[in-house]
């Protein structure tokens, strides 16, 4: 049992990581796109994005950290996709099918960051 949950931090860490890597080589495009969402403020939240998706994902191999990494990466598994894939506000076209697959994708994996958490 303590090898799948090995394997399920592994595995969550380098998705994050995945993230932190692309907006950190593609930071001017993702600013753009929060300044076209009118995120306030998007060069001074993505670095702040940008540590969390990395230091966060540590946590998770720290025993008396992990469950509170765990289910704060579940709460911006939730936030994130709600602002940066508001499907329900797009035409009904590829896009929105799209957007609509990526959000419900970071739903699911919120689950399994909050399943991560309920067995450390």
């Amino acid at each position: 049992m303590e090898e799948f949950k090995l394997i399920a931090r592994v595995m969550f860490a380098i998705y994050m990581w995945i993230a932190c890597y692309n907006n950190t080589t593609g930071f001017t495009s993702t600013v753009g796109m929060l300044r076209a969402l009118k995120i306030p403020a998007p060069t001074l939240i993505m670095p702040v994005v940008i540590v969390f998706e990395l230091i966060a994902p540590i946590l998770l191999f720290i025993p008396p950290y992990a469950t509170y990494s765990a289910l704060l990466l579940a709460v911006f598994c939730v936030v994130a996709p709600t602002i940066a894939h508001a499907f329900w506000t797009m035409p009904d076209n590829f896009e929105r099918f799209l957007h609509k697959n990526l959000f419900f994708a970071n739903i699911t994996i919120a689950t399994g960051f909050l399943m991560l958490s309920a067995v450390n």
